[in-house]
């Protein structure tokens, strides 16, 4: 795997090695976000995963029993690596005041141009792989809701900051607005918005608020 947040390490701090069962199951979490990307839902088997993590035949399975408990882990692990940067959370959540409009204009486009990065994209298909799994699999869709849950909470924090007058009703909205053009950017049609229709979209989103 090589997700920047995988790697990441905070600045003059060494990063405490996480106990062996722990560190494990992230790395085999880790492996069966990029079956997921790379083979698709139908691909992820607990010996694609131990190939994919380098691992020997049986270590998935050995941690993951089932291939539900599998899909758990990844969705999991997929809703911390999706996670906005510290620096953005913290801006949104504790503002030494309320942010301007222009403001939560340029944190929102952060966040889509972070999905929208081609190094993201195996991200971005993990998830529509689990996303499409919890139609499937009653057990999955707690995990995708209380992921999705999350972020329409930090939604509601900025567009609140931002000064929107109803910002747990945008904030939904937001969210949706998000995965629509993530989904119209992932087809690459002749008809798919371009980085100037996307700022306009959210330039309209934003009168509403």
């Amino acid at each position: 795997m090589d997700y920047p947040a995988l790697v990441a390490v905070k600045r003059g701090r060494k990063k405490r090695a996480a106990p062996e069962p722990a560190r494990r199951r992230t790395e085999i979490a880790d492996a069966a976000l990029a079956v997921l990307a790379a083979e698709g839902s139908r691909g992820l088997t607990h010996r694609a995963v131990d190939e994919a993590a380098g691992l020997p035949t049986g270590s998935t399975s050995n941690y993951f029993r089932s291939r539900d408990a599998l899909l758990e882990a990844a969705a999991r692990r997929h809703a911390e690596l999706d996670a906005p940067p510290p620096a953005d959370i913290d801006t949104a959540t504790a503002p030494a005041e309320a942010l301007t409009r222009e403001q939560t204009r340029t944190l929102i486009l952060a966040a889509i141009n972070r999905v929208l990065d081609p190094a993201a994209w195996p991200m971005v298909v993990a998830r529509y792989e689990l996303t499409l799994e919890a139609t499937r699999r009653p057990s999955l869709h707690p995990v995708m809701e209380e992921s999705r849950t999350h972020f329409v909470g930090l939604a509601t924090t900025l567009l609140r900051a931002g000064q929107c007058e109803t910002p747990e009703a945008h904030a939904r909205q937001l969210i949706a607005l998000l995965d629509g053009i993530t989904a119209d950017r992932l087809q690459e049609t002749d008809t798919t918005l371009d980085t100037n229709g996307i700022e306009e979209l959210i330039d309209r989103f934003l009168t509403t608020c």
